[in-house]
């Protein structure tokens, strides 16, 4: 049984979330304070968990998963973040167990940003290309399968009387000249590729700012691991 645990303590307050991916579909757990606070089932790869007691104020959690399921990552948003939760901005990054798959995963990202954002080019490459490759396959399909000569009786038309309808002579009304000035051939030639291009800029930019995002919050990370210890030495007492 595969299990990805996350934790995060902000604020005093300690979350747990994991995610059961043994199965085709994900089982979804998140504890505050060791008090289970949202469960669910499902096969999506971008999921919202939301307390079960709504006036509890606990947040919400967002987590990610590849197109093959594995996990990535658990984002926890305050209460009346409800913007950056929509959008999946912002919020505080879980921090995964070590091994496991999602810590992999975000150390090779942050130790190999430049193969990160080119994967992400080549899916959206792959999002541009591959449906028409299928189109080319389905089309040419098509043309080479022998159908069959279907012949059909043809049916006979009723011959209608025709009515005399009455002419009434209507104004001519001079409509203005509505002709748009022609663009330049560069522009007509942007417009057109622009349906091809967008997939992959769009994921480059996601990739850029997928990588900014976890450097900063594996500095905040670091930043909260130290003063923890900091506040730790000075509770200790001394000899």
């Amino acid at each position: 049984m595969a299990v990805q645990r996350w934790d995060l303590v902000t604020d005093g307050v300690r979350h747990r979330v994991e995610a059961d991916t043994g199965g085709w579909r994900k089982h979804l757990r998140w504890w505050v304070d060791d008090e289970l606070v949202a469960e669910r089932r499902t096969a999506e790869d971008k999921v919202r968990l939301e307390p079960d007691d709504e006036s509890s104020g606990a947040g919400t959690v967002r987590l990610r998963f590849s197109g093959l399921g594995k996990p990535r990552r658990a984002t926890f948003y305050a209460a009346g973040d409800d913007v950056d939760a929509a959008l999946g901005t912002g919020g505080r990054d879980l921090v995964p167990e070590p091994g496991s798959p999602a810590a992999v995963h975000e150390a090779w990202m942050l130790e190999h940003p430049r193969r990160y954002e080119a994967q992400k080019v080549a899916g959206g490459v792959a999002a541009v290309v591959v449906p028409i490759l299928l189109t080319l396959l389905v089309v040419r399909f098509a043309v080479h399968l022998p159908w069959p000569d279907w012949d059909l009786p043809s049916i006979p038309t009723p011959d209608l009387p025709s009515i005399p309808l009455p002419s009434i002579p209507l104004p001519s009304i001079p409509w203005p000249d509505w002709s748009l000035p022609s663009v330049p051939g560069w522009v007509a030639w942007l417009a057109d590729k622009v349906t091809y291009v967008w997939p992959v800029v769009l994921a480059y930019v996601l990739a850029r700012a997928e990588i900014k995002r976890r450097r900063k919050q594996a500095e905040q990370q670091t930043e909260q691991q130290t003063e923890q210890r900091r506040t730790a030495d000075d509770e200790t007492p001394q000899p």
